[in-house]
């Protein structure tokens, strides 16, 4: 009996690093491709790359494309995004295979918040931005309150050290 629980006490012990990676996905190569559709505040979500790749000290990498076709994560712009079961201002669609790979990504940003009447601000749209990012390039959500990746705060408009350690494992694991 003592023998059974101390090799489950160990199994649990080594398997529990895999476990708490939440991940959505892992891009296979480097650099990812990506579309951003014309804008006024493209070069804000440009910005938003830049910080994922400076932040994370190329962890992922990314590169401008011309055209969607030949984008690995296409960006647009719209009104409001299109999925009504929550009142988001920004959505991300992976496509993930079964090998736990990305196929591909689209991120949708909305122009107003939620309430569909008031423009955000550079700094709002920069925050949602970086977090739907961070799930097109696999980190799931948080509960850590400074994360980027936690849903229900508006205290963190950056990147955090939570965020980068998490994409790392996630990246180093694949």
């Amino acid at each position: 009996m003592k023998k059974t629980l101390i090799l489950l006490l160990a199994f649990i012990l080594i398997s529990a690093p895999a476990f708490a990676i939440d991940k959505i996905g892992v891009w296979k190569e480097m650099p990812i491709s990506v579309y951003i559709e014309k804008n006024r505040r493209d070069y804000l979500m440009k910005k938003a790359f830049g910080d994922w790749e400076s932040a994370s000290n190329k962890t992922v990498e990314f590169e401008y494309v011309d055209t969607p076709e030949d984008a690995q994560i296409v960006v647009t712009f719209a009104d409001k995004v299109s999925d009504v079961s929550e009142n988001a201002v920004g959505l991300t669609y992976p496509a993930v295979g079964k090998d736990g790979y990305f196929r591909s990504a689209r991120i949708v940003i909305a122009k107003y918040s939620d309430t569909q009447t008031i423009k955000m601000t550079n700094h709002q749209l920069m925050k949602i931005m970086r977090h739907e990012i961070g799930h097109a390039i696999g980190l799931n959500h948080t509960t850590s309150p400074n994360s980027i990746m936690n849903a229900t705060t508006n205290r963190c408009l950056d990147i955090s050290k939570d965020d980068i350690r998490t994409l790392k494992e996630i990246y180093q694991s694949k």
